[in-house]
């Protein structure tokens, strides 16, 4: 019993300084069941990660679609990419009113990759039911965004590996001779987001001509 329960994590001085195995392993059973569907979790998405490798020579397997313009409200920050979740935040307690669905996103305005100072607008979907705060009205700016051709890919996990994705994605235009408009601003769609990386879905778009 205590070699089956060292094995899933819980330490012998835990094991020491409970008496009664039975409860002990009562109190880590959560515990161990976020930790072994979180290895499931992630074993699954190395086997697509592979998958992908063997399909297209990159570790994504992305769409090329056609958007329509579609209104955001928007503020503008400068600074690094870590900090994005932050903003998203902020933008967030400028709303009296959120409506039903507040999808935040991140348009770079420059045109090459700068993680520790960029120019970003932090935005989020226009929806019907958004109220703004009287206080922040000038601050929030609204546009029309007209991104037209892109090429997209959606990541479902932790939002710190969606620097990787980028580089494969624009690895996966290379290879397959896609021309990129430097012009139109890169942005990412954060279309659900978790404490739990399981239940989160980011979007990366990149504009092609």
């Amino acid at each position: 019993m205590i070699l089956l329960l060292t094995t899933l994590g819980v330490t012998l001085g835990e094991i020491k300084n409970k008496n009664d195995l039975k409860s002990l392993f009562e109190e880590k059973k959560l515990s161990i069941k976020k930790q072994i569907e979180g290895l499931k979790f992630s074993f699954n998405s190395l086997d697509k990660f592979m998958k992908n490798l063997g399909e297209t020579g990159t570790m994504v397997k992305p769409e090329i679609k056609k958007l329509k313009p579609f209104d955001i409200y928007y503020t503008e920050k400068v600074g690094p990419y870590v900090e994005i979740g932050h903003y998203c935040d902020e933008l967030a307690s400028m709303f009296e009113d959120k409506g039903k669905d507040f999808t935040t996103m991140a348009v770079f305005e420059n045109p090459t990759y700068q993680p520790k100072k960029s120019l970003i607008k932090i935005a989020v979907v226009a929806k019907w039911g958004m109220r703004i705060k009287q206080k922040y009205k000038n601050e929030i700016k609204k546009m029309k965004f007209n991104p037209g051709k892109v090429i997209t890919y959606t990541h479902n996990g932790a939002g710190e590996l969606l620097s990787l994705f980028w580089k494969e994605l624009e690895k996966y235009c290379r290879l397959n001779r896609i021309e990129i408009r430097h012009k139109v601003p890169d942005f990412e769609i954060y279309r659900k987001v978790s404490e739990d990386p399981r239940k989160q879905f980011f979007e990366i778009y990149l504009p092609i001509k």
